[in-house]
């Protein structure tokens, strides 16, 4: 099951105790979507644990899934901010330091925000608006041209796709792992992502595909 919400929040805050209502709600999900999963928690406990009245939680949201969307947008939001900035020193990192650190301002985030592992866990998968997703990717993209000039447009953002498809598997894997096994995850595919992207980026190794 999917969806895809471009505006989940039904009623932008004006006013900063709207603001703080709202934060209030997102806040209290987060720690019931930790504490019990997406599937058990329900709309009238997070109204509960945020001191709103169900009334007022619906002036925001429409449902459990609205709620959950809004968390993994912002989540997201916050995770590309860690990892953009890397981008701009991929030329000059070798892939092992790019696939290291990478994957751990992914992990480290992880490890703050539990509520993203709980969501990413959830039976329901929560799709971005494409626009935003293409913007991701092409931002990474960018970098592995940077880094290799000879890849095409193409051959870049298949790339960008791959990397992150292999920290998605990662992150499914540590969400799993108990606290020894999320340290022996995230060395694996530290290597795995090595080895990847010194196929991809390494001029000598591209040119003779």
């Amino acid at each position: 099951m999917s969806s895809i919400l471009s505006n989940p929040v039904r009623v932008s805050p004006q006013q900063e105790r709207s603001t703080r209502r709202l934060a209030g709600i997102l806040d209290a999900a987060a720690k019931i979507f930790v504490d019990v999963g997406y599937e058990a928690a329900t709309v009238t406990a997070i109204a509960e644990r945020s001191g709103s009245s169900i009334g007022a939680l619906y002036n925001y949201f429409p449902d459990k899934q609205s709620i959950a969307y809004t968390l993994v947008n912002q989540y997201t939001q916050e995770i590309e901010a860690r990892w953009k900035p890397l981008m701009e020193q991929t030329e000059t990192l070798t892939h092992a330091e790019f696939a290291d650190q990478f994957i751990e301002r992914i992990t480290q985030f992880a490890q703050e925000r539990p509520a993203y592992l709980s969501l990413l866990a959830a039976p329901i998968r929560f799709r971005r608006d494409p626009a935003v997703r293409k913007a991701s990717r092409v931002a990474i993209a960018n970098a592995f041209q940077a880094k290799n000039p000879s890849l095409s447009k193409e051959q870049s953002l298949l790339a960008a796709e791959a990397s992150l498809q292999i920290v998605r598997g990662m992150m499914a894997l540590y969400e799993e792992a108990d606290s020894k096994g999320k340290v022996l995850v995230v060395a694996e595919f530290k290597k795995l992502l090595t080895l990847y992207l010194r196929g991809v980026l390494s001029e000598d190794e591209a040119s003779a595909k």
